[in-house]
């Protein structure tokens, strides 16, 4: 009984080791506790690793590889030039005016050159000579490096010290690269941007040369080397100790060895090969099991960047790496090297070429060939270039390829855009014994051969062959319309219409088209003449039009506007505001009166003051400003010519004349000033109107018609009298009954040494003046009272100098003007 359940136990243990899945019988591999193997340790011993865990058979085979890249220094911006790291061509060049424009880019690289050659002598012998010398720092020997760098191993880079005398070697050396040659002459063509050279900027994005590698599968034609890791996993052997997971490098000698397997030759071999080797050395031991193999850590090949780059060197980069991560790593090519000629040599040989073009263009990385160690990338200098700009999709500056013709340099720039002039292509071309001259191109055949996929055109001027240091620019289309009548006014669909020849009026203008508002009777035809451009005005009646009347079918002709007059008119609005019942813009009748505009706002609010009513007319505001300004420009004329004629006799004058002449010039520039101060205080546009109360106004001529844009402001009562001109303390002060005139200016403090006290005035509420005998008349709420300032010139001992009567008596005539212009 108890042999038949020890058979039954193993029958079902059987079952389930056949039924478990592999991968789990992989992860439950081994004894129940301890520590990863000792390298070369086989297992059985007294140390087992942990379930699930991986035989790591060296400690160094799963430590990363990947060298630590250097940053690449970052693009140039404006601020960085502005800044003093390299003066740019605009401070350098000359703003004299007799520094022209010359005929041609060579001269003006030729006189740069010499402007910067002046310069730099100058800075020599004002700073003395500077040394140099750059400190040269010894390369990493490590084998891990990420290039081959001037900085020491484990050190940040050091900068080279500044030195400002370089500054205009810097120029030498940027300014006069591809993109300011072409930069140069497009500014010479009146060109505002800035062309570029196409795909150099997509290196300016800072990227590692191994990273984006790392999570690229490893295909079955990757070549296994030394420091490759491999990871091996055995499952479903009946012997347990075999199932097992080793992670395994592949020693220098390229033999990875296996615990209780061996060693296996696996350098040398493709991924592929080395699966299948490893697989046929386990059946050799084995007679039931399963393997997979998988690469768990890729080893870094040195590669070698020289030629055009930013920074060349040698590189460790990642096995996978590919031309495109090396040239990563080098910062990109320089502005002065190709992209479309990049070169593998591989034991003194090419052994491929890559043409960023295709990737960049059309996203084609099939040539991105996959690097050896020991390979060198070669970026050879810039090829022949063109440049293309106008009204293309991407103007730019390309690289060529020999044999290159217009219609290839456009199909770079993605093609026209549709504002493009297809007969209209400028093609600028540079010549040894010509100089630089232009050649017009017909793009249409060219263009045509190439959609219809035919033979190129046999004319080269249909498509002619570029040549290095071309500049090709492309011409728009007029954006105005030619054949264009237009239709405006009083109709439902205004706009531009297409003109036929032949085409009249009726076929443009029907009765449908009119709104219920349109004059009938009277319309206008708007004529532009296409050679002089002289407008006539050719009148007819719509009404007639549509019933028939040939005489007023006009024939049209482009750019003809067709009018069609409104007999709508505008509403006329007025503003009243105020102490009224409902104050707020009013629409008004022809011809309304004030009293009217009163009686629909509801009339006044018991805390209203009719007599401070203030009125504004647009009408009189314009006419008003025009004189006043047309015042104070002779006025100010006058004023400076006196000036100036005191100042003529005063020379070579000394004593009490000259004294007497320097006193002249100071009253006249106060004359000046109160001049300005006047006028600023003028209330332009205000109508003066007697109101005391809306049955009052009835009738009255204060009564007056109402104008569009009208402003009605009926004030609160006022409570105050101000005092203001040439007292000590202007201000305003509460109004007293009984108070006069001097009453008010003593509670300013007085007048001051030079107030005039005979030309007082007081400006009442409603705007009037009074100046007569106002001393002896009762201050009313709301007045203001105005002490102007006495001016007093000595008389000049020359018979040049005016009297002191003529300038009084200007300064009263131009009081007078002002104030019957403030009416």
């Amino acid at each position: 009984m108890h042999r038949h359940w020890l058979v039954r136990g193993l029958v079902w243990a059987l079952v389930v080791v056949m039924a478990a899945p592999p991968a789990l019988l992989a992860q439950t591999m081994g004894g129940s506790s301890g520590a990863p193997l000792p390298f070369g340790m086989l297992p059985g011993g007294t140390l087992a690793p942990l379930p699930g865990q991986p035989i790591i058979t060296n400690p160094t085979a799963l430590q990363p590889i990947a060298p630590a890249q250097v940053p690449c220094p970052p693009p140039a911006t404006p601020s960085q030039l502005a800044e003093g790291v390299a003066p740019s061509l605009n401070e350098i060049w000359p703003t004299e005016a007799s520094s022209l424009l010359p005929s041609s880019v060579e001269q003006r690289m030729k006189q740069e050159r010499e402007e910067q050659q002046a310069r730099q002598e100058k800075l020599a012998q004002a700073g003395g000579a500077a040394s140099k010398a750059i400190p040269q720092v010894a390369a990493p020997a490590t084998g891990t490096s990420a290039a081959m760098t001037p900085f020491a191993a484990g050190q940040p880079p050091q900068a080279p010290p500044e030195r400002k005398s370089d500054a205009l070697e810097q120029v030498q050396a940027r300014d006069y690269t591809i993109e300011e040659s072409f930069a140069q002459f497009s500014v010479l063509q009146g060109v505002k941007g800035r062309l570029k050279q196409f795909g150099y900027d997509f290196f300016d994005v800072q990227a590692s040369g191994f990273a984006p590698v790392l999570d690229v599968p490893v295909g079955p034609d990757y070549v296994i080397g030394p420091q490759d890791s491999l990871a091996v996993h055995v499952w479903n052997v009946p012997d347990q100790t075999f199932n097992r997971s080793y992670i395994v490098p592949v020693e220098r000698d390229g033999m990875l060895v296996i615990p209780q397997v061996g060693a296996i030759p696996v350098g040398g071999l493709t991924f592929s090969q080395a699966e299948r080797t490893i697989h046929g050395r386990l059946s050799s031991l084995l007679k039931r099991f399963e393997v997979h193999v998988s690469m768990a850590r890729l080893r870094t090949i040195k590669i070698y960047v020289v030629g055009e780059v930013v920074r060349p060197g040698a590189y460790e980069l990642s096995s996978l790496a590919t031309v495109s991560n090396a040239v990563y790593a080098a910062c990109g090519p320089a502005r002065s090297g190709s992209l479309r000629q990049v070169r593998v040599v591989r034991e003194g040989k090419a052994v491929a070429e890559l043409d960023f073009y295709d990737f960049l263009l059309q996203g084609d990385r099939s040539q991105d060939r996959r690097l050896q160690a020991g390979d060198v990338v070669m970026v050879p200098p810039l090829g022949p270039i063109a440049a293309v700009s106008g009204s293309v999709k991407r103007p730019a500056i390309y690289e060529l390829k020999p044999g290159a013709r217009l219609a290839d340099l456009l199909q770079l720039a993605s093609g026209l855009t549709p504002l493009a002039d297809q007969r209209r292509c400028h093609l600028f071309r540079l010549e040894s014994g010509k100089g630089r001259y232009m050649v017009d191109v017909d793009l249409t055949g060219a263009l045509a051969a190439r959609t219809a996929d035919k033979d190129r055109p046999d004319s080269s001027a249909a498509d002619p062959q570029l040549q290095d240091g071309d500049y090709v620019r492309i011409a728009s289309l007029p954006t105005q319309v030619a054949n264009v009548v237009s239709l405006a006014g009083a109709v439902k669909s205004p706009g531009p219409y297409e003109y036929r020849p032949g085409m009249k009026l009726k076929d443009l203008l029907t009765s449908d088209q009119l709104t219920v508002d349109a004059h009938v009777d009277r319309a206008e035809v708007i004529r532009t003449d296409p050679v002089t451009y002289q407008t006539k005005v050719i009148q007819f009646s719509p009404k007639a039009l549509f019933e028939g009347t040939q005489a007023e079918n006009h024939p049209l002709q482009r750019l003809d506007q067709v009018v069609v007059a409104s007999q709508l008119r505008p509403p006329n609005l007025v503003l009243v505001e105020g102490e009224v019942k409902r104050p707020g813009y009013f629409t008004i009748e022809i011809g309304e009166r004030l009293s009217s505009v009163f009686k629909r706002a509801g009339g006044f609010t018991p805390n209203a003051f009719p007599p401070g009513i203030v009125v504004i007319r647009e009408s009189v505001k314009r006419k008003q400003q025009s004189e006043l300004q047309r015042f104070i420009a002779s006025e100010r004329q006058r004023l400076t010519a006196q000036s100036a004629a005191v100042a003529a006799g005063t020379t070579g004058v000394t004593g009490t004349a000259a004294m007497a002449a320097t006193a002249e010039q100071q009253a006249l520039a106060l004359r000046l000033q109160q001049l300005e101060a006047i006028s600023s205080r003028v209330e332009l546009g205000r109508v003066v109107v007697r109101l005391e109360s809306i049955e009052q106004l009835e009738g009255t001529e204060d009564d007056i018609k109402l104008e569009a844009r009208d402003k009605v402001m009926i004030p609160q009562p006022p409570q105050t009298v101000s005092v203001i001109g040439s007292v000590k303390n202007p201000s305003t002060v509460v109004h007293r009954v009984g108070l006069r005139l001097d009453d008010y200016v003593k509670q300013a403090g007085g007048t001051t040494e030079d107030a005039n006290t005979k030309e007082m005035y007081v400006m009442r509420a409603n705007g009037t003046t009074d100046s007569a005998y106002v001393k002896i008349k009762e201050m009313q709420p709301g007045d203001t009272i105005v002490v102007p300032q006495k001016i007093e010139a000595k008389t000049p001992q020359l018979a040049l100098w005016q009297s002191v009567a003529g300038i009084i008596g200007s300064v009263a005539l131009a009081a007078a003007g002002i104030a019957v212009i403030g009416r």
